[in-house]
């Protein structure tokens, strides 16, 4: 792991940081390997986090992140490693890299999208990258009902494939994913969240999302997992923005998987509401919640990409 997917270096620092409720078989594990490797390493404590809170970093550690070469995160209670405000200013200047076990357990690790070639992941994430790159406005639609739309951040396209090996870069395993931001309070539409969510789980019924002027203004759903996301939209400071627009491309993720795996499941979407600066963007929040919407169909201006869960490349 740390020479395939990061090429840690003996000299270089790595953190990584957990909290009360990681997998502790995981970061002993973590630990065993950055001894094995012989580089610089620090066990990075914090408190586990509620809901409303997940993405919040110790501000101990956001400094410390000043010192390291190589970030794991490997929080259970949410993914403040990952998108803490101080690594994204770390991750623009090229001074760091990272991968992202948080919310994991050691089967995601271990079967499903982490058995897959990440050469190939790579190369097809770079082709998306590409096509990405050439697009003015994403639309994604789906026969349950979502159709939404945006401008896109086009030259902030992340390609998250299973290569951290260049300062700048992000792994999170299972891996296999681009994305970036819709442009700050232009999203428009609706869109179905039928998949699995991060804190809520896989909803019990579909939940219906409206969205207006880049926010969140309606939440259609009479399940528990419905509820308790109208109560982080409504209590928790921005919330509500539309944080990011991501395509899966692993073809080895399971359809039945956690959220972090089934994402990244080859011609699948996730819609992240929340915090986008790790994307570029400038709106800061507690939370990142990325929500999934399966079978989708998305255009590129007018470019089909994915043909109801089918991704198209060529």
């Amino acid at each position: 792991m740390f020479t395939d997917f990061m090429a840690v270096q003996p000299h270089e620092t790595v953190a990584i940081v957990y909290d009360e409720d990681s997998p502790m078989e995981m970061v002993n594990a973590l630990h065993d390997a950055a001894r094995q490797n012989g580089c610089e390493y620090a066990l990075m404590l914090q408190p586990s986090r509620p809901p409303e809170k997940k993405n919040l970093l110790h501000p101990a550690i956001e400094k410390g992140l000043e010192a390291v070469d190589v970030l794991i995160g490997i929080t259970r209670s949410g993914g403040a490693p990952i998108y803490s405000s101080k690594l994204a200013e770390l991750m623009k200047k090229k001074t760091i890299r990272g991968m992202s076990l948080n919310m994991r357990d050691l089967d995601t690790l271990l079967a499903g999208g982490a058995t897959a070639d990440n050469k190939a992941l790579q190369a097809d994430g770079e082709k998306l990258a590409e096509i990405w790159s050439q697009t003015k406005v994403m639309r994604i639609i789906s026969e349950a009902g979502t159709d939404i739309s945006a401008p896109i951040a086009s030259d902030m396209a992340i390609i998250e494939c299973g290569d951290a090996t260049k300062p700048g870069f992000m792994v999170g395993l299972p891996d296999g994913e681009v994305s970036s931001r819709p442009l700050e309070g232009t999203a428009k539409g609706v869109f179905v969240v039928d998949g699995p969510c991060t804190v809520i789980g896989k909803p019990e019924t579909p939940i219906k999302i409206i969205v207006d002027g880049g926010k969140v203004v309606g939440i259609e759903g009479d399940s528990a997992a419905a509820d308790q996301l109208r109560d982080i939209v409504a209590n928790v400071e921005n919330a509500d923005n539309i944080a990011e627009f991501g395509v899966g491309v692993n073809p080895a993720s399971r359809p039945d998987a956690n959220f972090q795996e089934v994402k990244k499941r080859r011609g699948q979407v996730h819609i992240a509401i929340g915090d986008n600066i790790y994307y570029g963007g400038t709106k800061r929040s507690n939370v990142h919640m990325d929500l999934v919407v399966t079978d989708p169909t998305v255009y590129f201006d007018d470019r089909l990409v994915v043909d109801q869960g089918k991704l198209i490349l060529s």
